[in-house]
């Protein structure tokens, strides 16, 4: 006891600086043992025992970026001879904050002797919320041939009740091919498709009348589980526009007898369709304007069903049954067209995490997606609007090599455009 108190001593002396400036991010890689960036981590569980430097109050409970935690179950990477206590330090950049008191399952890069970095979106987090990734902790669910998407699928559909597990919930994906995949979640409100091909897929968003799933954008990698959070919603009133183009559009509703901008939708979904939710009965317009357009130059507001002219537009009743109606723009009335581009070769080395990005003749990014070797990645532009097309890669081991790009690839925006092939640069294959 004498020995551990001290080493208590000396970590607190040496590691209670104030938390400084952090960032936010995303990780949608569940901690798994065969994906290499989480090979030479350090995974284990962990109770806080002490916390260090400035500390937070939230709901009651006291958090900090650094906090000393009792080691409980090695999974791998911390070696026996380390000490039983550790500190883990969570600061900047991306801070990870820590409960007194609370267990954790910890993911970390080892520094110095007893001490584990557990910032930068390293997915470490309270045990009682770390059901997946203990689930894809061995690799086994993650495993070839294919890749996995897996998510926890909570229901907001239920008034005054906030992440209900959606248990029993059908899950449909599809791939760039159109072809589906349905999974359904389990009593913990996790779903799990596994032995998918790699590429790009998209969730069928509409449920049934009413109710609808809300995602993002998922890409399977060979071997790799991928996380895809669903949250199932209500909904009122619903359209369709084309897939992927979530991120270029805004989509309004405007009551008929007011000039307002109007309101923006709940979301626009992967697949292309909106929702608008607790929209009141009465005669609304439904307009479209692109954060593209208005970069170039080009139109204003588009109207449903496809027109730039607002006495032209299609008057919408809103009824406590218009859900029962999609209501879906002219693909080719919109001011927007496809870029498909593909990333050549289609194998890739698993050096570089790789994302195309648009450019305008400003050199501005008006877009960007990641991508999945060998598959379609849809960008948008404006029609006949001139855009340069790179492909930058992002180092899984930036101590070892840098990031990577190509040189940019000019093209015209237009429809019927066939796919743009992106080769990798020499060098970085």
């Amino acid at each position: 006891m004498p020995i551990l108190r001290a080493a208590i001593i000396v970590l607190v002396v040496t590691f209670s600086s104030p938390l400084v400036f952090g960032c936010s991010c995303t990780n949608s890689t569940p901690i798994q043992k065969t994906s290499q960036s989480y090979r030479n981590r350090a995974v284990f569980t962990a109770r806080i025992v002490q916390l260090m430097g400035k500390t937070y109050n939230w709901d009651g409970k006291r958090y900090s970026s650094q906090a000393l935690a009792i080691v409980h179950e090695r999974y791998w990477g911390l070696p026996w001879y380390w000490p039983k206590i550790v500190l883990l330090d969570g600061r900047y950049p991306c801070d990870t904050v820590m409960a007194d008191g609370e267990d954790y399952l910890v993911s970390g890069r080892r520094s110095r002797y007893g001490v584990v970095e557990v910032n930068l979106c390293s997915r470490t987090q309270p045990l009682k919320t770390a059901q997946l990734d203990l689930r894809t902790l061995d690799g086994s669910h993650c495993a070839g041939p294919g890749g996995t998407i897996i998510g926890h699928v909570v229901d907001w559909t239920v008034a005054g009740r906030e992440r209900l597990p959606a248990r029993n919930a059908s899950m449909t994906f599809l791939d760039e091919n159109g072809n589906t995949y349905t999974a359904q979640s389990d009593d913990n409100g996790i779903y799990e498709l596994r032995h998918l091909p790699a590429g790009p897929y998209t969730l069928e968003s509409h449920l049934s009348q009413g109710r609808y799933a809300a995602s993002g954008p998922v890409s399977v990698k060979e071997g790799l589980c991928t996380e895809m959070p669903v949250s199932i919603r209500n909904y009122s009133v619903s359209g369709r526009l084309m897939p992927g183009i979530d991120q270029y559009v805004n989509v309004y509703l405007a009551e008929v007898s007011s000039h307002s901008e109007g309101r923006n939708p709940v979301s626009i979904e992967p697949d292309g369709r909106f929702y608008f939710s607790n929209v009141a009965p009465g005669k609304y317009l439904l307009s479209l304007t692109t954060t593209a357009q208005r970069a170039v130059g080009a139109g204003s507001e588009i109207y449903y069903p496809g027109t730039p002219r607002r006495a032209q537009a299609a008057r919408i009743t809103v009824t406590d049954h218009t859900y029962a109606r999609s209501l879906d723009f002219n693909p080719s009335s919109l001011p927007l067209v496809p870029i498909p581009v593909v990333l050549e070769p289609p194998v890739e080395s698993g050096r570089f995490s790789w994302r195309f990005e648009l450019e305008d003749s400003s050199h501005v990014i008006r877009g960007e997606k990641w991508s999945a070797g060998g598959s379609v990645v849809l960008l948008y532009g404006v029609r006949g609007a001139s855009y340069g097309i790179s492909l930058y890669g992002y180092s899984n081991q930036p101590m070892d090599y840098a990031d990577c790009r190509s040189e940019v690839t000019p093209i015209t925006a237009k429809p019927g455009l066939k796919p743009i092939h992106i080769a990798v640069p020499d060098g970085c294959r």
